[in-house]
């Protein structure tokens, strides 16, 4: 591929994603931004750790999964 295709799909990419817009490549996939409360850890010896919110991006595949339209 063209490296100029790439970097402007990139660059589309992230300014879509930064707006919590969903991507959809067809045949290829859907980038999505999905958002995660605050939430805690406890670990063995009894150390709690609070984790921030955040948000995960999210991929899900179209390739050889089943051809549900």
């Amino acid at each position: 591929m063209n490296s100029t295709f790439i970097k402007a799909f990139k660059d589309v990419l992230r300014e879509q994603l930064a707006k919590k817009n969903s991507v959809e490549i067809d045949g290829f996939g859907r980038f999505t931004v999905v958002h995660q409360g605050q939430s805690q850890k406890k670990y063995e010896n009894g150390r709690v750790v609070i984790l921030p919110p955040a948000d995960i991006l999210e991929f899900k595949s179209q390739i050889g999964g089943s051809d549900e339209d």
